[in-house]
């Protein structure tokens, strides 16, 4: 951490942009190569034929027309297909290769209004971080473990009585990182309070897309409601959508996020903030191939299906809890991911950690039993004079210092309750490579036994 603070001091942050990256678990000490992450949003299992298919196509391609280039139609479909989302002539779609990137504008753009950006507890820890970085007011809207830690309109009404110019912050469908699912008639309650009081809403489709029980959950359809309330509640109100496609298309390698903004006044201030990077028309030659195939019966949408298998199976072997048999096709990536949760729950709850049972996602979120304790614990260092020596100290296991003492001891990184933004409750992602995976369910049986 002190090496990691010398280097921002060199390039000139302030005390308080430096308070915001050491605290931000963008980083740990140790030597990377030995270190197991499960505290990155990013994609790590097999990229699908189709997907190498497109990719490969893109490149080899040349002097592709415009029309072949143009992927906006083809994500207005997409938006309108998966969530309802109600598009008109006033709609605009920013890309860029960077889904940070646009979720950094749109925080800028709450600043210039001096609005106050509401987070509910337990949202993803980088955005929340890259919003105080970028010194926007935030306020933390309560949550409970009753609910899941899900937004309520109760709460939601509770914290917008007392906040003026209010953004709100949901991830949803899935949320990020509990691994819940937002019903329709939540998000409907949820919206009638944010328009209640003129909020406007940033609505992060980015972790979504890998829903375990689908028809169960049924989907979403804003636009069965939300024009209804743009109409009649506060004139301020208004909806963003922002979304990325890496797992709904499980396009690891292809890095493309959108965002939908429907005001002009807003997107005259987004598009005053320049720098924004630009997907290359390869990515977007990709994306819309894909986009294509996800349309049609079988092929990519059975390999989406079978990658959500994957996911829960993970989730569940961390529970024991048996799952399903899927569907053929799907088997082969979803179970990826539904067997690698199921994995982690097992191995969770035979450590002792209190497990919230995830529903979609590549992340769910655990309480160890064993906070509070203070417990003596070693790990190799290196010493420039002698090599390496075993290092014994004392610790005490809080959200401070839970993240380190288990990269320190096992080479395992996750994030805190001080990431995930509800006390005590550690994040964990699952979309890992098999054999980093294994590794990653032995060292938590490693840290058990060293306390």
């Amino acid at each position: 951490r002190s090496e990691k603070s010398k280097s921002v001091e060199v390039i000139g942050f302030s005390t308080s942009a430096i308070s915001v990256l050491n605290n931000a678990e963008l980083s740990i000490s140790g030597d990377e190569n030995s270190l197991i992450h499960m505290d990155v949003d990013q994609w790590f299992l097999p990229t699908p034929s189709p997907v190498k298919a497109a990719i490969f196509e893109s490149f080899a391609r040349q002097n592709m027309g415009e029309f072949e280039i143009d992927v906006t139609h083809s994500i207005q479909q997409f938006v309108r297909s998966n969530y309802g989302f109600p598009i008109d002539s006033n709609t605009a779609f920013i890309y860029s290769d960077c889904l940070q990137a646009l979720f950094s504008k749109l925080v800028l753009c709450c600043v210039h209004e001096g609005g106050t950006l509401c987070f509910p507890a337990g949202s993803n820890g980088n955005h929340v971080s890259a919003a105080k970085f970028l010194k926007a007011n935030i306020v933390s809207i309560p949550t409970n473990s009753e609910e899941g830690f899900k937004l309520t309109e109760k709460t939601l009404n509770k914290t917008l009585e007392t906040v003026k110019n209010p953004w709100v912050y949901i991830s949803g469908p899935t949320i990020n990182p509990t691994g819940l699912i937002y019903s329709n008639k939540e998000m409907e309650n949820i919206l009638t309070a944010c328009a209640k009081f003129g909020a406007r809403v940033v609505i992060d489709t980015s972790f979504s897309g890998l829903e375990f029980d689908f028809d169960g959950w049924g989907g979403w359809n804003l636009e069965g409601f939300l024009p209804k309330l743009s109409s009649s509640g506060n004139p301020a109100f208004c909806v963003s959508l922002l979304g990325g496609l890496s797992l709904k298309l499980l396009s690891g390698a292809v890095e493309f996020g959108f965002v939908a903004l429907n005001q002009p006044f807003l997107i005259d201030t987004f598009h005053s903030y320049p720098g924004l990077s630009k997907p290359h028309s390869t990515e977007k030659y990709a994306i819309k191939k894909l986009l294509a195939l996800r349309e049609q019966k079988g092929g990519m949408l059975d390999i989406v299906k079978e990658q959500i298998r994957n996911l829960e199976v993970r989730t569940k072997r961390l529970k024991e809890v048996t799952s399903s048999s899927p569907s053929i096709l799907m088997r082969s990536l979803i179970l990826s991911t539904i067997y690698n949760l199921a994995s982690l729950i097992k191995a969770l709850e035979k450590c002792g950690w209190h497990v919230l049972q995830p529903c979609a996602g590549v992340s769910m979120m655990a309480k160890p039993p064993f906070l509070d304790k203070t417990v003596k614990l070693s790990h190799s260092l290196k010493d420039t004079n002698s090599g390496e020596k075993d290092a014994a100290y004392e610790v005490k296991l809080n959200d401070a210092t839970i993240r380190e003492a288990i990269a320190k001891t096992t080479g395992l990184c996750i994030n805190s309750g001080s990431w995930t933004g509800i006390p005590g409750y550690c994040r964990f992602t699952v979309a890992l490579e098999e054999s980093e995976f294994e590794l990653a369910l032995a060292c938590l049986d490693k840290f058990k036994s060293i306390i």
